[in-house]
């Protein structure tokens, strides 16, 4: 066998275990998330912190968007929801400038899933709101939960990023 050949059948050998060696990785990678995410304690999403097999943990949270003179606090940032039931939730929204400011309230949930389980009855985020200079507002979301729970879905978070509304 000439060098050449040699040279190449040995590419060739490394190139397959740099290939097995990534397929493992990648069939590994998920046992290994969840054994770390347990290990640092943020598996929040597993059903065996639920109170019942028929009860959903929604976790509340909120941001607002780089430049926005807002603040926005979730008043009841853990509540537990039954299969069925009604949730009711408040935020407490502040305008913190001399100016009126014109607001949008985005939603998202998580995991995704979560938003065909939580049907938005009432929302803030349904509309534009105006918050006069310095102005404090309590608003509410009122969401329906869905008859039929996933046994697999222990909690899910619903989160609000205020975004300014171009005047």
């Amino acid at each position: 066998m000439t060098s050449l050949a040699q040279r190449n059948q040995k590419m060739a050998i490394k190139l397959a275990v740099i290939a097995l060696l990534m397929f493992g990785f990648g069939y590994a990678l998920s046992p290994l998330y969840v054994a770390f995410c347990k290990a640092l304690g943020i598996d929040q999403a597993q059903a065996s912190i639920t109170q019942s097999s028929a009860a959903l943990r929604l976790e509340f949270d909120t941001n607002v968007a780089s430049g926005v003179a807002a603040t926005i606090q979730a008043l009841d940032t853990v509540q537990m929801a039954q299969a069925g039931g009604i949730v009711k939730t408040r935020f407490l929204l502040a305008n913190t400038s001399d100016q009126p400011l014109k607001l949008r309230a985005i939603p998202s949930f998580a995991p995704v899933r979560a938003a065909g389980l939580l049907q938005k009855l009432e929302c803030f985020c349904f509309d534009e709101l105006v918050l006069q200079a310095n102005e404090r507002r309590e608003v509410t979301v009122v969401l329906l939960v869905a008859d039929q729970l996933p046994a697999e879905m222990g909690a899910a978070t619903l989160s609000y990023s205020l975004q300014a509304v171009a005047q």
